[in-house]
């Protein structure tokens, strides 16, 4: 009964708090303001405001994609102004009206930005609300005062310039590509004139910080500083009470404080728990959400909400063993970094596309480790790996020795740390990255003492005296080769480069990886303590030899559309914990039949079984000494299917390849089923070829043609031409082997779209998508 009471109360207040959040005139609203935009692009360095053709878009949205310039490349075909600077030297003009009401002219309204690639002006009517400088942090304008009841003209004009004027870094660093655009969410946000003011400003203090100055697995206490600001032009006596609820949803505390604040006045009010006890910690494997709500109230009435999340946990590096100590225990960092691109949409991805690349690391790499390379993600990125359990490096964009604006560095440094400070999942600031200008650590530790300052390659002693935890205790960037999906061994491609700048065959990444005793510890798929370069290949201001297409860097363990190579399963058979197990499929096609080939297998379990038409072929015992890779030789080709049996602890899992016959149609399928009508829904559609039983053909790669009907148009281009044979051109699409995908985007009709895969001689396939009408929720306008 007493349970039962204490969770009635618990409900009653959150309640009390969601109620107190949909009154308007009482507290904070957000909305989502993606939709509704009009883009210009004007090619002029000195362009005033002065608009050419304008298209009607949604948020996110970049000029720097095929879409806009139809310049054939996933990514983008001219990554510099040096190889042509017409889509680099001019102005992305964005517009959008804002519909405000009486009600609404009286409280405070901002607009926040979560990226804006790379500087931009924003004006309200006319009226310039100022500039911001760095395309990977948040940022706002204050818009009280110049709103007018009615309609309201909202402009934003984006410049990308790599050499800017300002030394905004990364400036020109090309080891990723860099897109012109308002490419994060954007968002009106209406207060009360007593609120918390916006967290992540260079210029002020917002929000929240929460510490846990006691922790253990016994109990902790909550240490937090919430910002209230007093815009009233009297002073104004405002109750805090701050709610902290468990991952259940449980109230744990309460703290009430009360403090007059003066007109115009920003204050911070500082407040403890009680002690918690046996608290849930945070942990990769444990990711324990808990959240603080803090209610401002003034004159019996609720003036603003705003809601944290954070995590019980402690953690330190052991610089003696060069391990991770976290919660108590030794951790071993297994990661990977990642870009935050997607083909033909460039960094102007939904967040669903960030959901599927970090569940892919998380679920079935099993990795435990996340660096967001080389600069602050979208907010959502950090949620989710809170919420996973991916810990966090999160990264300044200071990367190769450029003259970067100390100014603007410092901005950035706050913006970042402000920005994230309350995530548990960040447990490293990085101050820059293979640069002789990395950010100061000592304005990092102005700001927060509570991570590791880590400095990756620096050159000298730009990161400062704090930043002691560098490239030499744990490596970013670790098995980095240049491999080609779809090159599977020397008979495909004969590229087995010495240079791991070069790029070569999956064979021969593989074989690279396995090698134990190499001099650099870093290139071994065994190591402890080993952060990966790159989940996926991405588009970069550099030129790989023996690559297919210039501007592509091909060092990704999936390829660029997500189709992974063999050292991704190498990786699994390594670190896994889940049963797995993977036959490397190339030699089991129809061009070795009659032949006897060694069939390569990469599993975590104890033994490998190999069945060819049902005839037992024995038993391998995968192990460390093999670096859990076994080969059965000499096994004879047929027309046969081809099993591995594996069995791990009494668990059994299986791989079958099947002797494909000759591609005889084409197979479609997408990632969504239905859409709803807005410019920013898009699908992934997925082309694959299979023989007259339905099987997979290994190495297929026909001319494919893409047909969109209905209220959808293609992102990426119409026609795809294998670039297999192609070697440092500028432009194709990076389609070597099916799988291959392109992208759909909603034209905001509601529908129904076909989309049609041809190919000479084979038979078509086609899918049908529905589009119904977009419902908005209460963050929408």
């Amino acid at each position: 009964m007493k349970r039962f009471t204490h969770l009635f109360i618990c409900a009653m207040l959150l309640f009390t708090v969601a109620a107190a959040q949909k009154k308007e005139i009482a507290a904070r609203t957000s909305s989502l303001i993606n939709e509704g935009w009009t883009f210009s692009y004007v090619a002029d360095e000195k362009a005033g405001e002065a608009f050419g053709n304008e298209s009607h878009i949604a948020i996110p949205h970049t000029w720097s994609t095929y879409e806009t310039t139809r310049q054939e490349h996933p990514f983008i075909r001219n990554p510099s102004p040096k190889d042509g600077d017409f889509w680099w030297k001019g102005w992305g003009w964005y517009k959008r009206n804002l519909q405000i009401s009486k009600s609404q002219q009286s409280k405070r309204i901002i607009v926040e930005f979560d990226g804006v690639q790379k500087y931009c002006k924003v004006w309200l009517n006319g009226h310039l609300l100022g500039e911001h400088k760095g395309g990977f942090t948040s940022f706002y304008f204050d818009l009280t005062g110049f709103v007018q009841s009615g309609n309201n003209v909202l402009t934003v004009a984006v410049n990308n310039q790599q050499r800017d004027g300002f030394s905004i870094p990364p400036m020109d660093a090309g080891n990723w590509d860099l897109y012109g655009g308002i490419y994060r969410d954007v968002r009106l946000v209406v207060t009360d004139k007593l609120y918390v003011p916006f967290q992540g400003s260079a210029t002020h203090e917002g929000g929240t910080f929460i510490t846990t100055p006691v922790v253990s697995d016994q109990q902790g206490i909550v240490h937090i500083k919430t910002w209230i600001k007093n815009d009233f032009k009297q002073a104004k006596t405002c109750r805090l009470k701050t709610i902290i609820t468990n991952p259940k949803n449980e109230i744990v505390a309460e703290v009430v404080t009360s403090k007059i604040i003066a007109p115009g006045t920003l204050v911070a009010i500082d407040q403890q728990s009680a002690p918690i006890k046996k608290p849930m910690l945070w942990s990769p494997s444990s990711p324990s959400i808990y959240k603080v709500h803090s209610v401002i109230q003034s004159e019996g009435k609720v003036s603003d909400i705003y809601q944290s999340t954070f995590g019980f946990r402690w953690f330190y590096w052991d610089y003696t063993k060069n391990r991770l100590i976290l919660n108590g225990k030794e951790l071993n960092i297994q990661g990977i970094m990642r870009h935050q691109e997607y083909p033909w949409l460039g960094d102007a991805i939904p967040k669903w596309m960030s959901r599927n690349d970090l569940l892919d690391i998380k679920k079935n790499l099993e990795m435990n480790f996340y660096r967001g390379t080389h600069y602050s993600q979208d907010p959502y990125v950090y949620d989710l790996c809170d919420s996973l359990g991916l810990m966090v490096c999160e990264d300044l964009p200071n990367v190769k020795n450029k003259p970067f604006s100390t100014e603007v560095q410092q901005q950035q440094l706050r913006e970042m740390i402000r920005r994230d400070r309350n995530h548990p999942s960040i447990l490293f600031w990085g101050m820059g990255d293979e640069t002789d200008h990395a950010a100061n650590s000592e304005w990092a530790v102005k700001e927060d003492t509570t991570r590791i300052i880590h400095a990756r390659a620096v050159v000298g002693p730009s990161a400062g005296k704090y930043a002691v935890n560098t490239d030499q205790n744990v490596q970013f960037g670790g098995l980095l080769q240049c491999t080609i999906r779809g090159w599977y061994n020397k008979d495909v491609k004969d590229f087995e480069p010495e240079s791991s700048q070069h790029a070569g065959n999956e064979e021969w990444q593989h074989a690279r990886a396995r090698i134990k005793n190499k001099v650099k510890a870093d290139e071994r798929i065994d190591m402890t303590n080993l952060i990966v370069w790159c989940y996926a290949d991405h588009g970069c201001d550099r030129e790989y030899r023996n690559s297919p297409l210039l501007h592509l860097n091909p060092k990704g363990w999936v390829d660029l559309y997500r189709v992974p190579k063999y050292v991704y399963y190498l990786y699994q058979a390594n670190h896994a914990k889940k049963p797995m197990i993977f036959i490397h499929p190339h030699n089991w096609t129809a061009r070795y039949l009659g032949s006897r080939r060694d069939i390569i297998v990469d599993s975590n379990c104890d033994q490998v079984r190999l069945i060819s038409e049902g005839k037992d072929l024995g038993v391998l015992y995968p192990d460390s000494n093999n670096l859990q890779s076994v080969v059965f030789k000499n096994v004879s080709v047929n027309k046969g299917t081809l099993i591995a049996l594996g069995y791990k602890k009494g668990l059994k899992v299986c791989d079958t390849l099947y002797m494909a016959g000759p591609p005889a149609r084409l197979k479609l399928s997408t990632s969504h089923l239905k859409l709803q009508a807005a410019k920013n829904e898009i699908a992934i559609l997925t082309a694959d070829v299979v023989d007259a039983a339905g099987h997979h053909v290994i190495g297929a790669n026909p001319q494919l043609h893409w047909k969109v009907d209905g209220p959808a148009t293609l992102v990426g281009p119409d026609t795809f031409t294998t670039d297999t044979d192609k070697q440092a051109q500028m432009e194709g699409t990076m389609y070597i082997d099916v799988p291959v995908k392109n992208v759909i985007r909603s034209t905001g009709i509601p529908g129904k779209i076909t989309v049609t895969l041809l190919s000479d001689g084979l038979e078509k396939d086609k899918i049908e998508i529905l589009v119904v009408k977009k419902i908005k929720d209460d963050k929408e306008v």
